[in-house]
Parts: C-alpha cells; structure tokens; sequence
C-alpha cells in the first residue's frame, strides 16, 4: 500500500528521535558566531573610521569616497544567493564559515602594505564578496542549535553583531588610526580574522537540529523548488522586502559615512567622532535583543506571527523615519541633531533581527539558508547605490551639513512609507512553506 508524498520537506531526515536542545553547546557555539558578526561588521566600519585621513591622503572626493564604499555590495548580492544555495546542498556550514572569515583577513592586509584607490576599490569589493552570505549562514548554524520557539533572541544576538562592532570596536580602531595612522586599522582586523579562524576550526559545529542532507537519489527537486518559491513569492517575502530596502540604505551609509558626518558635518573631533559612533549601538542592541525578547514571549504564548513577526518591526521600522525625515529641523544644534539621528535609527534597526526570524521561520528548514541568502541579498542591492548617492549630495551641497541632511530625509520617508505600507499586508503564519 502506498500513500502519497508531500512536497513540505521535513526538519530532519529519517525517523530518529526528537533533537534535544542542549543549551551549555548552543549558547557557546552561538558566541562563536556573535565574536564571527562582530568582525564581520568591524571590517566594514573600518574605512569609515579612516575616511576623512583616508580621503585627505589619497586625495579622494566624497564622491570617489563613496564609489568605493559602494563597491562592498558590487558582488555583496550574487555571493549571498550563490553561496547560500551551495549551504543548502552539500558544503557544511562549518566550513563555510571558516572560509569567509580566512578570505575577510586576506582582503584586510593588502591595505596595510599596499594602500591606494584601487587597491581600496578591489579589497572592498572583495570583502563584499566574502562577507555577503555571513548573516544568513550564521543565523542558518544557530538555528541548527535552536528549536523554532527559542530562535527570536539568538538571531537578535546575531543581529546586534553590528552593534557590538561599533560599541566595542570603532573606539579601539579609533585609537589605533589616531596614534598609529589609518593603515594600522586594517592589519588589526587582519590578525583578528585569523585568531578567530582557528578557535572556529576547533570549536565549531553544527547542532541537532541541522537538516540531515539527503543521498541524492532521494532528494525530491520539484519539491525543494516549490517550498522555495512559495516563500520566495509570498506576500510577507515581497512586502517586507520592500519595506526594509530603505532601512539596509541607511545601513549602508551610517556605516559608511557616520564618522566623517560627525567630524567634517557637525564637528566633532576624530576621537569624539569614534566613541559617538560607538554609542548609538548601545541603545540600538538594547532595542534589538528586546525585541527578540518580546517576539519570543508572544509566540510562546500564541499570539500570532501577524502581531509578533508582522506589526513589531513594520511600526518601529515607520516611527524611525519619521524622526529621520525631521532631521533638518535640529538646525544647528548638532547634539540635538546626534540624539535625533540615533533614535531614528535605532528604532529602524528593531525591524532587522524579526524580520529574519520571520523570513527563516516561514521557509522550510532545508530551505532556510537559501531563502535568507536571497531575501538579504536582495535588500542588500540597496547598498550599491546608498553610499555613492550620499557622497554625490555631499559634494553637490552647498555645505557638507545639508548634503548630509537630504540623505537622511529621503531615506527617512521611504522608511516611515515602507513601515506603514508593510504593517497592512504582512503575516508570516500564513505565508509559511511548512507547519513544523
């Protein structure tokens, strides 16, 4: 007697006992992956910290200065999907990992030795190339150490990779270009990124609740295709998708351009300009992990992932472009304008890590990475036209201030239309590809 085939894909493989959570390795194989983030974004705010003695030395535009910046996302997008279908069938995750890290440190050195315009814009677009599958691989491994229900606060972990950077690593890169020149900065991150690939090599793995690849003769194509797509296509994918393209816009150029922004826009000292970079992640991870927190804790006491996954982020994600679009009105107040700025992106910033909780949880488990990979990799594309656009206003401004302003404004409205466009529309329960 045959019954027929369901084209959902399983968690797991075979017909073993239930995964067990074992917290001690999870949580230790999760700060691997946080220590992994950290350096992950700490490359990237390495040339905006060396951005105005970088530009003065090179003799660099804003604009030139923001082409190279740009450049991080050329191959940022074709990797992340790439490289995420390659998780899904057959490189472990583990090694995946190592590599990025491996090929991170070698795109840092030759700045060190070798420093110039191009060398700047190959290493970048190097770097993006290396870097633009992490967020979802790493989010994809500790979701392999995480059942669905406890997912909510790692992945903000995960996510707060970007704060921890500036809190903990703009200032000591700071330092480091303040006494020893910005070169110094990039050799750091290089021995950073190697440090942390042999702690990984030893340390790192996948957990229990790893999908299990299949002999290639049992996998079902048509069936990976169409769980894919379901979630590739769905409503929730599309709309929050276009809600976040402005958000991972202001990523990019507050990574980018913040420094330079505080020193050469508001007038900060350089080292001022480093610890005020550093102190908005402060509020942005407490914001972040709370949300996480708070996601988790209405799931689990089953309130729908339309409220949980689909009005948290899309009404912070709205509130934050509001107070971006209003920036202006600080005047010439620039602490003022600082404290308006942070809490607009902070509030933004909540909307990332449930996005990604949502996106992951709605995709079937062996789709996972994939679905990540190209959702950030989409969103991402943003990225290529950010940093440019804003170097362009700079050098076209009347003063650098302004130039300043009208990036923040505009990328402020389409984030507070996104946020509000996305609340009436989102709801990953019902868009989910499998109901494990």
């Amino acid at each position: 007697m045959t019954t027929s085939r369901t084209p959902e894909i399983p968690l797991l493989t075979g017909t073993g006992p239930e995964p067990r959570y074992r917290p001690a390795m999870a949580w230790t194989v999760l700060l691997l992956l946080a220590v992994f983030m950290i350096l992950n974004f700490a490359d990237r705010i390495s040339l905006a910290l060396a951005a105005q003695p970088l530009m003065k030395e090179l003799h660099l535009s804003a604009s030139q200065f923001g082409l190279i910046s740009s450049s991080f996302y050329f191959l940022y997008s074709l990797s992340a999907v790439g490289i995420g279908f390659l998780a899904t069938r057959h490189v472990p995750l583990k090694w995946l990992l190592f590599v990025m890290s491996l090929l991170w440190a070698a795109t840092q050195l030759p700045v060190f030795f070798f420093a110039g315009g191009g060398v700047l814009l190959a290493t970048r677009i190097g770097l993006g190339a290396a870097e633009g599958p992490a967020t979802a691989v790493a989010n994809s491994t500790a979701y392999s150490w995480f059942p669905k229900h406890r997912r909510g606060l790692p992945t903000a972990i995960l996510t707060s990779g970007a704060s921890l950077a500036k809190i903990v690593a703009a200032p000591l890169l700071t330092l480091l270009i303040v006494h020893s020149g910005w070169r110094s900065a990039f050799f750091a991150l290089g021995l950073a990124g190697l440090v942390w690939c042999a702690v990984w090599l030893f340390a790192g793995r996948t957990g229990p609740f790893a999908v299990t690849p299949e002999a290639p003769g049992k996998v079902d194509r048509a069936a990976r295709r169409r769980t894919f797509l379901k979630v590739a296509r769905s409503r929730t994918f599309i709309v929050l998708l276009l809600a976040t393209y402005p958000m991972y816009a202001l990523i990019s150029v507050v990574f980018s351009w913040f420094p330079s922004y505080l020193e050469a826009g508001l007038g900060f000292s350089t080292l001022t300009s480093g610890v005020l970079f550093g102190l908005p992640s402060i509020i942005g991870m407490v914001f972040m992990l709370g949300s996480g927190w708070l996601t988790d804790r209405l799931l689990a006491r089953g309130v729908s992932a339309r409220i949980a996954h689909g009005l948290v982020p899309t009404l912070s994600l709205a509130a934050g472009g509001v107070l971006l679009a209003v920036l202006p009105l600080a005047g010439s107040a620039r602490y003022l304008a600082y404290v308006i700025l942070v809490a607009g992106y902070c509030l933004t910033l909540v909307a990332q890590p449930i996005v990604y909780a949502a996106i992951g949880t709605a995709a079937a488990p062996s789709q996972r990475t994939s679905v990540l990979s190209l959702f950030i990799a989409l969103q991402s594309t943003s990225g290529i036209i950010a940093p440019w656009a804003t170097g362009a206003l700079i050098d076209g401004a009347g003063n650098q201030v302004d130039g300043y302003n009208t990036a923040f404004v505009v990328i402020g409205i389409l984030c507070a239309i996104g946020g509000v466009f996305a609340a009436f529309f989102v709801d990953s329960g019902r868009d989910s590809a499998h109901d494990a």
